[in-house]
């Protein structure tokens, strides 16, 4: 009769465990990973609605916080430089994109990071 009690106690923490995990979703979460859309050309465009607002500041705000410190970006990236031209790079397509590019140079700018080499980058020869 114990052992019963036990592997039931067992089996609803597990339970428990499974379900508060992976990034607050969830196994019972049916919310989409992330909010977009697709164009014209069938390609996902990311939305820009408050959740991905947040997490994309929440996200910028980390990596700002590892820079000042002095970590290395992760990804095998060889510089924060790199890092945040890749990511405005990654994110030049998505919903109001602008609004996304410049909290990264203001979260730097707000923390004493140097400004970017490499951005904005040079206009194409017309």
């Amino acid at each position: 009769m114990i052992s019963v009690r036990w592997a039931q106690l067992l089996a609803m923490a597990l339970l428990m465990g499974v379900s508060m995990s992976g990034c607050s979703r969830g196994i019972f979460n049916t919310e989409p990973f992330v909010d977009a859309r697709k164009d014209g050309q069938g390609r996902s465009v990311l939305l820009d609605t408050p959740r991905m607002w947040q997490y994309w500041r929440e996200d910028v705000d980390s990596a700002v916080a590892k820079e000042v410190v002095g970590k290395r970006p992760g990804g095998g990236i060889p510089s924060w430089n790199a890092n945040w031209l890749r990511a405005i790079k990654a994110n030049e397509n998505r919903e109001n994109a602008p609004k996304y590019i410049a909290y990264i140079i203001e979260s730097r700018r707000r923390a004493g990071l140097p400004e970017l080499e490499g951005y904005p980058p040079p206009p194409a020869d017309e």
